[in-house]
């Protein structure tokens, strides 16, 4: 029974519209075959290039030690027994990107940290990474960041100082705040190291009118007052979400941004597993916004995040009749009247309901972090009556260090700040300025203040207005410990030795602490270690000396000990009593988003991350607002038009996108962005969100109700990737379809008939004599039933192959230069459209349709199989692109490095993050994947040193040992025991374009949906 869905990508090519031809019908869009404007290409001379050199020699030189040398660093004339040039070391960390803290494996050569990845030993990520933990390296390198303290000056310019002055001064002004009985205020974002909150605790004991404030822009508090609520501890379950049969997510991107994203996205792919197809899990969607996790479901429905109270105490109501017990919950009308008033398909949610019920105790129904704290409440009893706390993990919970600020305790900070009595104040690696709402008047306070200081890492809006900016250690210097969960302790350690004149932010605070001339490298490491041994180690009864324990667990990275005490969830039913329905306002809705790869704005300076296309809409290098195509034509407004929100006083003005799946009268806007003082990459980019937020919402639902927008002049271009690399032209209507691109089918097509994929299958004949390939042959799959469309194998390719950063405006040119793409198909109708993704790389055919056409035999095929380039035989014809039938190579119309932001990324620190085993191809030089070539040469290296056979499961590609959802398998294929061969033999697997007969190595695994087959029969 073959697929009969018609795909598309984009709305113009929805509605069949002209602008989307151009790029089907040429390789690259007007204009980016254009002359290469010399002019732009900055000149290296030689005197520069052997300063880069000396400088980069320099900074390799500072490698860090073996942590048994105590902490402290040595130089390099002195060589560390455990580094050995040309042989890579990896040091267990913990990243600190986001509040998940997972476990890193930090690769480093010559002392450099190179490549960043999970820890498969931590029990929590399983050696899988988010997109930001895999980029995140390149922050440690910016050119950006402070290199020295600073002072501001009458002028306002910030000029250089010693940090012995700067301390000085500092414990001055603290202990003249003390005899004065005035504040001393500490700015911080959420504590997730109890080492570092015992010295925020030490710091208040020394200096006893000091108060701590803390805040998140991005934050999960609602969530946890409810619970509190609910089961009386703001300690949330851990959810054992492998074991769930069905998942109700509520305006909730749990694969994507909320939660713990990255444990999250591993188990729900293990209920995704082909070969385990009866254990399929099934996954329903209820949001207005189009979210990676609304892309995966089996079913979603279009429904606006203000209507999602009145949906659960719909649910709740028809679940309570349904199993027979009282619902005490108010309820304005039936779940009838709620799908007529909503338009929802009455046959999905009856489904819902009877599937909810007869998987009692193997459900979740989870609420987004975005919903308010009364949604939380009722969800929270939602679970309770189907069952659902069977789910939660009986020994540990996710713990609660400090609790965040309410906002009125803020507001008290700027008016004692307005009116004097606040002597210092110390923001500890934040940005207020930036991400509070206007209406605090934070900024305005700050100059009332005698001593602001900021300690960050690179210079941001609040640092600009302070009296003392002092630079911080990135965290690849630092020591630390976390703890995001009972039962498990994370450690940081230094890879590397600070690259410029900086102090770890604890050490700092401890010098102020014991004196302004107490400072030594290794105060917090001393700090550290001492506080584990006289507190925390004698807790954990291990049967070893404390030193032995220590080095142990910097090694492993993770610490795990046994928390006896079971957690008890007893629902309090008087929770229920805060539940109200809202009175319905006019106007539009507006959710303000966490963006998927910029956070709370602290990566927008990372090319990177800014260059890595939105997992729905493909957009780069902005936010925008999304809006439905029934709003927008409404509003007599189209992609890229500007438009002004206005919610009360509060607006923002931003560019128009047309996001097919959006609720009506929504407008779903991505914080993070806007920023106006964050480097040459990421200053000016987007629109800042916090604009639209009230004080009073710092801390509550970023649902925002009563916004008014309008159209105003002008347009801003938002550039997309989705229609770059087209495989398909204007001649073959659903090409998608009938060349068997996207190969999707129902879990019951599947079980009834395993075959039902090739059934029209055709023998395809080669006139050539088909090479045999003796030993490993290497080949790869893709299960596009475990893949989420993340974007994490990109970021992970993008560090490995040191993919360049080009910039929006050539990537509007179709020239952006990831080796991988995660090509995203709509099917159905724009109004409530499913989502298809195929992450789409070199395909490494036998028969390359690339290798006939090189004039000069730059591609060809090696022994093994893999299709490879040779850059320095390539001149440029790029023959091999145009007759690539996957559109997956890329060309360097330039020298990308020097030809961003004025060379931005020549810069003397960035060449350092360079993966010294992968060429920088040159302008003029065609690349493509390569299958980590690297890897396999060095694999096949330490199995000759070790006198053994190289076999298929030696190798991991950066992009299968990235995937949080484990949907890539690399491998021989030649090994007809091996994993990829059980993936190449299955019923399911597929090649894309297969009647080209180019005999593509990478199988796919098509999709399916495990959806009712009544619906859908």
């Amino acid at each position: 029974m073959p697929n009969d869905k018609k795909y598309w990508k984009s709305l113009s090519e929805y509605q069949d519209e002209g602008a989307s031809r151009p790029m089907k019908e040429n390789e690259f869009i007007d204009g980016a075959t254009e002359e290469f404007g010399l002019s732009n290409l900055s000149p290296i001379s030689r005197k520069k290039f052997i300063a880069l050199l000396s400088a980069s020699t320099a900074f390799a030189m500072a490698g860090c030690s073996n942590y048994k040398d105590r902490g402290e660093i040595v130089p390099y004339s002195k060589k560390p027994e455990n580094v050995t040039p040309g042989v890579a070391n990896y040091y267990a960390s913990t990243c600190n990107g986001c509040s998940q803290s997972c476990g890193i494996l930090i690769k480093t050569r010559e002392g450099r940290p190179i490549k960043v990845d999970g820890n498969p030993d931590h029990p929590i990520n399983r050696g899988k990474i988010c997109a930001k933990g895999q980029a995140g390296i390149l922050n440690l390198y910016d050119p950006y960041r402070l290199r020295a303290p600073q002072y501001g000056t009458a002028s306002g310019r910030l000029e250089d100082l010693s940090w012995q002055i700067a301390d000085a001064e500092v414990i001055k002004k603290l202990e003249e705040s003390v005899k004065s009985g005035k504040e001393i205020a500490i700015v911080a974002h959420s504590i997730y190291s109890p080492t570092t909150k015992k010295v925020l605790d030490d710091f208040s004991a020394k200096y006893p009118t000091t108060k701590i404030y803390t805040y998140d822009i991005l934050n999960d508090e609602n969530r946890k007052h409810a619970w509190s609520k609910s089961y009386g501890t703001t300690n949330l379950p851990v959810i054992e979400w492998e074991k769930a049969k069905v998942i109700l997510a509520l305006e909730a991107d749990f694969l994507g941004t909320d939660g713990m994203t990255v444990e999250q996205t591993r188990k729900y792919a293990d209920g995704r597993d082909i070969m385990k197809s009866k254990e399929f899990n099934r996954l329903y969607s209820v949001e207005g916004t189009m979210s990676l996790t609304g892309a995966n479901a089996d079913y979603r429905l279009c429904l606006s995040p203000d209507a999602q109270l009145e949906f659960v105490l719909v649910l709740i109501d028809e679940i309570s009749k349904k199993i027979g017990i009282i619902n005490a919950l108010p309820l304005s009308g039936s779940l009838k009247s709620f799908m007529n008033k909503y338009l929802l398909d009455e046959n999905i949610i009856n489904h819902l309901i009877e599937d909810l019920l007869k998987n009692h105790g193997q459900s979740i129904v989870y609420a987004g972090n975005i919903l308010s704290e009364e949604i939380h409440v009722a969800v929270n009893y939602l679970n309770e009556i189907l069952g659902n706390a069977k789910l939660y993990h009986p020994n540990q919970t996710l713990t609660s260090l400090v609790t965040l600020t309410e906002p009125k305790e803020f507001e008290n900070l700027v008016g004692k700040m307005r009116s004097g009595n606040v002597g210092v104040v110390i923001h500890f690696d934040t940005n207020p300025v930036y991400h509070f709402p206007i209406d605090f008047g934070y900024e305005q306070a700050m100059k009332f203040v005698p001593l602001i200081v900021s300690l960050v890492e690179t210079d941001n809006e609040t640092s600009r207005l302070s009296n003392f900016v002092l630079p911080i250690n990135h965290a690849f210097e630092s020591w630390g410990d976390y703890q995001i969960r009972t039962g498990i302790y994370s450690f940081q350690q230094p890879v590397i030795a600070p690259l410029y004149n900086t102090r770890q932010k604890e050490s700092i605070l401890l010098t102020w602490i014991s004196g302004k001339d107490s400072y030594k490298d290794t105060i917090y490491h001393e700090y550290l270690m001492n506080r584990w041994q006289k507190e925390l180690f004698p807790s954990l009864d291990r049967k070893v000396d404390f030193k032995s324990f220590w080095y142990s667990s910097l090694h492993d990275g993770v610490v795990e000990y046994d928390r006896a005490a079971k957690n008890n969830y007893s629902f309090n039913k008087g929770s229920l009593s805060s539940i109200a329905l809202m009175q319905s306002t006019s106007g539009f809705t507006v959710a303000l988003t966490e963006s998927y790869f910029m956070g709370d704005g602290r990566f927008t300076n990372n090319g990177w991350l800014q260059e890595l296309p939105h997992p729905v809409s493909k957009i780069v290098w902005d936010n925008y607002a999304a809006i439905s195509p029934k709003s927008a034509k409404d509003l007599n407004i189209e992609n890229n038009d500007l438009v002004e929100i206005k919610i009360s006083d509060r607006k923002a003005m931003l560019p128009i996108f047309l996001q097919p799946g959006q609720a009506d009268n929504l407008i779903s806007i991505a914080l993070g962005y806007g920023r106006r003082n964050a480097g040459p990459i990421g200053t000016d980019v987007g629109v800042n969100g916090n604009l639209l937020l009230s004080k009073e919402s710092i801390a509550a639902s970023r649902i925002l109700q009563g916004a008014v927008i309008r159209k105003v002049e002008g347009k801003h271009e938002l550039v997309s990737t989705q229609e770059h690399h087209s495989l398909d032209d204007e001649f073959v209507k659903d090409l998608h379809h009938k060349r068997k691109i996207i190969q999707e089918g129902t879990l019951g097509k599947y079980e009834k008939n395993p075959n039902f994929l090739h059934e029209e299958k055709h023998e395809l004949f080669n006139i050539a004599k088909t090479v045999e390939y003796n030993g490993v042959k290497w080949a790869m799959a893709i299960d596009l039933n475990k893949c989420t469309g993340c974007n994490v194998c990109v970021a992970g390719c993008n560090v490995e192959n040191n993919i360049p950063v080009v910039g929006k405006e050539q990537v509007g040119k179709g020239r952006e230069m990831q080796w991988i793409r995660i090509d995203r198909y709509y099917s159905g109708t724009n109004e409530n459209p499913s989502l298809s993704h195929q992450p789409m790389l070199c395909q490494h055919c036998d028969n390359a349709p690339c290798e006939n056409v090189c004039p000069v035999v730059a591609t060809n095929h090696s022994p093994d199989g893999l299709n490879q380039m040779v850059y320095n035989r390539c001149v440029g014809t790029k023959y091999c692109s145009n007759n690539c039938p996957y559109k997956v190579r890329r060309f360097n119309f330039f020298n990308w490095r020097d030809n961003l932001a004025d060379g931005y990324y020549e810069e003397e620190p960035i060449s350092l993050s360079h993966n010294p085993e992968v060429t920088i191809r040159s302008r003029g030089v065609m690349e493509k994947c390569t299958f980590c070539i690297q890897r396999i040469m060095e694999a096949r290296q330490h199995a000759t040193e070790q006198g053994k056979v190289l076999v298929g499961t030696d190798v991991k590609t950066a992009c299968e040992e990235a995937c949080p959802a484990s949907a890539i398998i690399f491998g021989d294929m030649n090994d007809p025991g091996s994993e990829i061969s059980k993936y190449r033999k299955h019923e399911l697997g597929y090649h894309v374009l297969e009647e080209v007969n180019a005999k593509p190595n990478v199988t796919y695994l098509a999709r399916l949906r495990n959806v009712n087959e009544e619906k859908t029969a």
